[in-house]
Parts: C-alpha cells; structure tokens; sequence
C-alpha cells in the first residue's frame, strides 16, 4: 500500500458547521427583524438572559471572599493598593485598586479584567487604562486572570509550562469531562472582584463600568449579561459573531465557546443584549481578527434593541485603525463614554501615563500566589472527578446504553443503508476501492479497501474487519506494524475516517497538524459544544453508519478495530451497533478519569464527551463489551 493517499474532502466539516451556524444565526436575524415594540424587545432581553444562564450554569455559591491588602503605593494624583482575595475556598485572586486622591464623595468605579497577556493586570495595555480612568476620578479594580499575572497554573512537575491559551484550554478540556465551562470560572472570579469593588466605602454602586479587551472584551462582555449591578460596559476586540469567527477560521480560547449557546439562537451581542438598555460601547478595531464588518453589523441589533426600549442614545460603537489590542484611540474612546455616563467632565485624551514595572504591581511577595491553601484550576477539576467515581452507580448495560446515546448527541440514523458512491482511488490495477458513504446530509465518509483483495464497485461481503485509526486511519493501516500485517492479511480489511480524520481531516485554521492544540480538530469540537452537539457523536454516527452500510452490502459480519482515537469511536460503536460486534482497541485511552488527573494531556477535546464522568467512564463500556472487547497497549494522558 502507498501510504500517500488523498484528502479527498479538506473543508467538509468545515462547510457542515458553517451551514449549520448561518442557518441558526438567519433565523435570529428574523427574530430580531420581528420585534416591532417595547414589549418585545423586553421579552427578547430576558429570553436571552435565560438562555446566557444556562450556558453559565454551575456558579457556586458566595462564600467568605477573606480579602487583604497586602500593599499600598501612593503616585500623586492616585493611590494603588495590592489586593488578595478568594473567588471560591481556595482559589485566590490577585488585583490591584487604583483610588483617586482628593476626590469628593463617593466616585464611580470601573471593573478592569484583563486578555490573554502573561503579565496579566501588569500588562502596559491594562495598566494605561487603569490610570486613564484613574487620573478622571474613576476607582478601578483590575484582576489577574487564572493562568496570567501571579496566578501562575503550570509548573515543571505538572510536565512543564503549556503555554497561556493552551493552558487555558486544557483546564477547559477537563471540564468539558465534569459538565462544567471554563468560562464561569473566569467570569466567577470577575464577579468575585466586583463584590469586593463595591464593598469599598469610597465607590458609588449606582455608577459602575466594566471593561476589558481580547479575552477581556470576552469577559466583559459575561459579567454584564450575567450581573446587573454593572451599568455601563464598554468590551474591545471580541463582539463581532460567532459565524465570523467560523468562516474566518478562527479558533477560540475555551472560555469563549459557552456550551448551548448558538443552538439557543444567540449570537455574541446578546450577552450585551442581556445588558440593555444601560450604556453598552462596543469597540473593536479595522484590521483586526475579530471581524469589524460583524462588529458594526451586530450593533445595528444592539441600536434597534435600546431603541425599543427607549434609551437609542445608550448604545455606541467605536472601530480604531489598528490590529487586534486595547491602544489609545479605543481608550479614549472608552474614557469619553464612561465619563459620559457617569456625569464627569473633562477630556478624554490620554496623556501624562507613567506605566509601572511589574514588580511595583505585585499583590504577593515574589510575584506568584502560593497562598497557604492555595489550589490550582485542575486540582478542582481532579478533586470533582474523583467525588464523581465515588457517587457513580453501577449500570446495567442498557442504561449506559442510553446514556451514551444521550450525551454523544448523535444524528438521526436515518431508515435504511445510506448511500454510498465507489471512488476513483490507487486501486490494484487502477481497480476502484474506496467508498464515500452519506452518514447524514452535508458529510461523506471514506472506506477504503487496504489489502491484496480486488474489490470492484462494490464493498466486500462476508467477514470485514473495519479498522478506525489515531488520525488517519489509510497512515495507521501504511505505518503501524501490527496494522500494517491485518491489512494484508486474508479477511477483507477496511480503514474508515470519520469525519475531520484523515481523508476528511480539514486543511483551515492554519494549520494541517490532526492534534495541534489550537487548531481544527478543536475548532470544529468547539463549535459543536457551541451547537450542543458532540464532534464525537458525529464520529461515531459515522461509524454506525458505515457498518450499517457494510451489513447492507453482503456482510456477514464486521470486527472493529481501533487505535488512538479510534479506540474510543470503536468503543461506543461496539456499545451501540445493534450487530454487537467484536472489537478490538490498541493504544487505548484507559479513562476519562486519567485526562481529568493529569495536568498536562495531549487527548484533544474531540476524544472527551461532555459530562460523561457524572453518569460513566470508558472502563464500565470496556467492561460492559465484556469478551468481545480485546484490549492492547494502553496510551498514557500524553498518548504514549
């Protein structure tokens, strides 16, 4: 066999979601279109605040937050105190308070939260415009977000340092596992900071900004549709629309993809829209990722909606001339509306900004919060793994049945055998062996046919053995040697990629590497968390599919085979087909429970199924298959 081999589909899955997005997102478009009255756009706002709850559900309750200050400067016109707090028992968060001097009264007081910078609240950004809203009598409170500033996550024990984004969608990756979102945790934290912002004598609770750009403007954009204590928020360079950033090829951080949400019908104004009508600028920048086209576009929705409620004047837009960032231009622009709406005078134009060194910032001692009783983000997520395994009943093999069906979300199977077409493919002879099989409309899988067997237009019949591979399975069948002796042995063997594997493995995102960490494979599974589905559902639908296809072809009967992450797609296809086929799993991933343990893991989020460690685990479908399951070389949380 010629382990070169065609990519025969690169946008499919691509071109599948953003269909699927376009049409969710035009029939909020006609939604929006049909709101005539006050009395509608109030019961579109709070449709939307029910829905942005049930995407950030899981908030805990308020507990002590134990602030102190651990340090206090004084820089003339402004004083600035370093401030330790805890969000949840034992996850701290580290923050600095910017104070007006000489002011009289009570002043307004803005919540700062920073984007993806490592140095956090120190970030030159940040801090230019924590002193821009200080020098015009705002108090602003910024904090470090989890894994930037002091609140470091990842240290040489845990396997190393994976980086800021990375690092932020790892932690989500093992969330994924416990039905949590990685984006209440950031968002709790930040509503954590504004419990202590006003809970300080010298703001005025009646007037209160939030504001942050990047993963910030992401943030902002949360705290004001989840807390109505804010009355103004101004978030940078991240509304725009969530089909932008799909037909930009843009993969978000974790915490930027809520689960339900574009199934809700909502897109990124909305959370804004939850904010309505109270003051909302939506800035953004001409040449930036985030698509100024959508920004401008999604704020005639935001204009039409203040309208109806009868406040047009409280909704603002400003796009500056640069890339993606908080420069100055987007600043004043921020300083002018907020002082606008909080009734203060004076100009907005920034000048006469001393930016300090990190350290003068520093809420701790050495700059790294190792608080006593300090816990990490992934120690949380182990510890609720663990209490899970503990509470988890036994189930019979048709409840985990159901329940796997339930939370891999899988398509309708449709009534019959699918379709399928014979391909042109390196065939022995230039004979045709590989077949495109229609799961469901708008995704096509390939089979292909490996081995000394001639195989005309049709698949074989009798006994198959259906291989699925780490990433491409045709690679696997080429390069794997224990493969590479099944596919030429004397039963008819076959590879299938699922879709996003292999022969339908998209080339976008910028990148063609299967298990980049920021790249398609977590894309698209982003995307399908976003339309509450499961990129894994979908492959494994694929494969049900294809034995279905088999079976209506001659089969007689199919043994699975899987390695990598073909192992879990074999696993819950061999739990679910109704021919309960023997299988067999190499280089398998032992547990959910590992990812959930291990600081550091290389299984993507297309391998994990949300929820799934609060109903079963990969060992009760193991145990569930029972002799008809062989197992061989298990892969550790780094796939080795």
């Amino acid at each position: 066999m010629n382990s070169m081999h065609l990519n025969r589909y690169p946008r499919m899955v691509h071109e599948y979601y953003e269909k699927k997005v376009r049409e969710l997102l035009a029939r909020r478009k006609e939604r929006i279109e049909a709101l005539k009255t006050r009395k509608d756009a109030l019961a579109y706002v709070e449709s939307l605040r029910s829905a942005v709850k049930k995407s950030f559900r899981g908030m805990p309750d308020r507990t002590p937050l134990r602030p102190r200050v651990s340090g206090r400067d004084d820089y003339g016109h402004y004083s600035l105190e370093k401030v330790i707090y805890e969000s949840r028992p034992g996850l701290f968060v580290t923050g600095n308070l910017y104070l007006p001097r000489r002011a009289k009264g009570k002043v307004p007081c803005v919540l700062g939260v920073c984007g993806h910078a490592n140095e956090g609240k120190a970030c030159d950004a940040y801090q230019s415009f924590c002193q821009g809203l200080v020098l015009r009598g705002f108090a602003v409170f910024i904090i470090d977000p989890i894994s930037q500033g002091e609140r470091r996550q990842f240290f040489e024990e845990d396997g190393g340092d994976p980086g800021l984004c990375r690092g932020h969608n790892l932690m989500g990756n093992q969330m994924v596992l416990l039905d949590e979102f990685f984006g209440t945790w950031r968002v709790w934290d930040a509503l954590r900071g504004l419990d202590y912002l006003l809970s300080r004598p010298e703001v005025d609770s009646t007037r209160v900004g939030v504001t942050g750009n990047s993963g910030g403007g992401t943030l902002s954009s949360y705290v004001a549709a989840l807390d109505p204590r804010v009355t103004m928020a101004a978030p940078g360079c991240f509304i725009c629309s969530y089909l932008a950033n799909i037909e930009n090829e843009l993969p978000s951080d974790a915490e930027q993809n809520p689960p339900g949400i574009i199934a809700a019908g909502l897109d990124q104004v909305d959370l804004l829209l939850c904010h309505a009508p109270r003051p909302t600028l939506l800035l953004g920048q001409y040449d930036d990722f985030f698509d100024h086209r959508y920004t401008l576009e999604r704020f005639k929705d935001m204009q039409k909606i203040h309208a109806l409620l009868g406040a047009r004047g409280n909704a603002g837009v400003f796009i500056g001339p640069r890339g993606h960032g908080y420069f100055q231009e987007n600043r004043e622009a921020m300083y002018a509306w907020f002082m606008k709406h909080a009734g203060l005078k004076g100009s907005s134009r920034e000048e006469g900004l001393a930016l300090l060194k990190e350290e003068k910032l520093y809420a701790t001692s050495s700059g790294l919060l190792k608080e006593k009783g300090a816990r990490r983000v992934f120690e949380f997520s182990a510890q609720s793994a663990l209490e899970l395994k503990n509470k988890r009943k036994k189930l019979s093999v048709e409840e985990l049945r159901r329940l796997a069906r339930k939370l891999l979300h899988m398509p309708k199977q449709g009534k019959g055998a699918p379709h399928y077409r014979p391909l042109r493919g390196e065939g022995v002879n230039g004979k045709l062996h590989e077949f495109a099989i229609e799961t469901e409309p708008g995704i096509q899988v390939i089979a292909t046919a490996c081995g000394p067997q001639n195989f005309n237009m049709h698949p074989p019949k009798g006994k198959i053995l259906l291989f699925v591979g780490n990433s491409s399975s045709h690679e696997d069948a080429c390069n794997v040697p224990e493969i590479k002796t099944l596919a030429n042995g004397s039963v008819p063997f076959l590879t299938l990629d699922p879709r996003g594997m292999g022969q339908s493995q998209p080339k976008t995102c910028g990148s063609i590497e299967f298990f980049e960490p920021y790249g398609s494979d977590f894309f698209y599974a982003s995307t399908a968390e976003m339309l509450g589905e499961s990129y894994l559902g979908g492959r494994v639908h694929d494969l049900l599919r294809t034995m279905d296809f088999l079976y209506a072809e001659g089969a007689t009967e199919i043994e699975l085979l899987g390695r990598g992450m073909g192992s879990i797609v074999v696993a819950f296809g061999a739990l679910l087909h109704k021919s309960k086929p023997r299988a067999r799993i190499i280089n398998f991933l032992p547990s959910y429970q590992l990812i959930a343990e291990s600081p550091i893991h290389k299984w993507p989020l297309s391998a994990s199924l949300r929820g799934v460690l609060r109903h079963f685990d990969l060992p009760d479908i193991y145990r569930a298959l029972g002799k008809s399951l062989k197992m061989e070389s298990p892969w550790n949380a780094n796939m080795e």
